[in-house]
């Protein structure tokens, strides 16, 4: 590479950064598949076990069980399709819930504040854990399951 085509190059990738990290809507095109993507699940119940279940449209990972404070974490690139999707079912005593954990939108990525996903079960309901304000917000309450 020529020193001139060099310098260009080196220029256009710069601006790529920059527009990157200014732009999310530049940023989330620009990292889908380049980056990876994280769920994690936390069990902040009261000295209760939490059962729970995750899957996509090609990995089920199996019924599982967290201890109280114990963590859950499994991290992936998104599709080039934009359809990629992880949701699961929560369990404990008698009450349970089943969302999306992961969708690959912009909205989505917003609410977890970034591309670290942290739902943490609590008594009174699931709550996602913004990473860049450092705040869980409720976003699911409990369901009783019917006997």
């Amino acid at each position: 590479m020529k020193g001139s085509s060099k310098a260009i190059w080196q220029f256009y990738c710069v601006v790529l950064l920059l527009a990157s990290a200014f732009a999310p809507s530049t940023s989330y095109w620009i990292r889908r598949g380049l980056t990876k993507d994280y769920v994690r699940i936390v069990n902040n119940l009261n000295n209760q076990q939490l059962q729970y279940q995750c899957k996509s449209k090609d990995d089920d990972f199996g019924l599982r069980s967290l201890p109280p404070n114990g963590e859950y974490e499994w991290g992936f690139r998104v599709n080039l399709w934009g359809s990629t999707l992880y949701f699961c079912n929560f369990w404990y005593l008698d009450n349970h819930a089943v969302f999306d954990v992961f969708r690959d939108t912009i909205d989505f990525l917003y609410e977890c504040g970034g591309a670290h996903c942290i739902w943490k079960a609590k008594e009174d309901g699931i709550y996602l854990f913004h990473i860049q304000t450092k705040e869980d917000k409720k976003m699911h309450d409990w369901e009783k399951i019917k006997a």
